[in-house]
């Protein structure tokens, strides 16, 4: 792989200077990995690469590290505002955990790109990727169901990357991070349960993708959605039960105890219908979580669902 200068990135000194340090950071990180193994003077095996060497390079100032690229600094006569902006970037990237000192060394200018580090050049990668797609594109590949997005080795990180992604191009807010012991209305296990489900009869990636969505919504604090979403749940699932709607499940499914706890879901009917239908009006409320949390009851009909397709299928093995 070619060395990649700064400036295949950011052509001039104003998008150098004018990005925000994550940004200028990761694609400060691009750049250094590309001197592995194509600049000696730089980069080293042993001890990483050399901050002053490389920027040395850039500004074209003879340190006596060889011949040096180009007649001029990489940004003419702008290089040491640029400089300035590389060093904020690389601190940065150091105060983040993504770059450390290479230890052992007997000076402290050479360092190596940590694993997070690694992490940031991947999501990079995989951001020019999906930047060469396009979002129409993307977007289009993420309702399949094998897309062909996300090859840079990322793992399980890659899929929420291209969600981040999206959400920029979309120039919607970043999903708040899921804190340990957070409450959803599906729980990720119950999640687990359905996306392992095989049935002769029933696709269940729109009932998935629904609790996905319920639980974006809900922890994002978008309480009309909430209230929406668990009405179009209801309405999804009654063939799964040999019912023609979700009245008929509530009522002629199961023992006493599940009736009861369905027809307490069924009343979240009638809050979703009245936010969807109610025209505006000189005066409003808005609903709050606890109106539209129905993640018990949504828990145990989703665990009746899990449990009759296990049945079935089993019978018919």
């Amino acid at each position: 792989m070619a060395i990649r200068p700064l400036k295949s990135f950011l052509p001039t000194a104003d998008d150098v200077v004018n990005s925000d340090l994550p940004t200028l950071g990761r694609i400060l990180l691009v750049v250094l990995k590309s001197y592995e193994s194509q600049s000696p003077a730089v980069y080293q095996p042993v001890g990483g690469i050399n901050r002053e060497y490389f920027l040395a390079v850039m500004e074209h100032r003879n340190v006596m590290i060889g011949p040096l690229p180009g007649n001029e600094p990489e940004y003419g006569a702008r290089q040491p505002e640029v400089s300035r902006a590389v060093r904020e970037a690389w601190n940065w990237l150091e105060k983040e955990g993504h770059l450390m000192r290479t230890p052992g060394q007997p000076v402290a200018d050479w360092f190596s790109i940590t694993r997070s580090g690694e992490e940031q050049i991947k999501r990079f990668t995989l951001y020019e990727q999906l930047e060469r797609l396009g979002l129409d594109r993307v977007k289009s590949e993420l309702n399949k169901e094998r897309p062909r997005v996300g090859t840079v080795g990322g793992g399980a990180n890659e899929k929420d990357w291209i969600g981040e992604w999206v959400r920029e191009k979309e120039n919607k807010p970043p999903l708040k991070p899921a804190v340990a012991g957070e409450w959803v209305l599906i729980a990720g296990s119950r999640l687990d349960e359905l996306r392992a489900l095989t049935s002769s009869e029933f696709d269940f990636k729109k009932l998935i993708r629904l609790c996905e969505e319920l639980n974006t919504a809900y922890r994002e604090e978008c309480y009309f959605a909430t209230a929406m979403l668990t009405r179009g749940l209801l309405d999804h699932v009654p063939p799964i039960f040999g019912k023609g709607n979700f009245d008929e499940v509530a009522s002629n499914h199961g023992g006493k105890s599940f009736k009861g706890t369905m027809q307490h879901l069924n009343v979240s009917r009638n809050i979703a219908d009245g936010h969807l239908h109610q025209q505006i009006r000189k005066s409003e409320s808005l609903p709050t979580a606890q109106q539209v949390n129905c993640g018990q009851q949504l828990d145990t009909l989703l665990e009746e669902i899990v449990r009759i397709t296990r049945e079935k299928t089993s019978s018919q093995a």
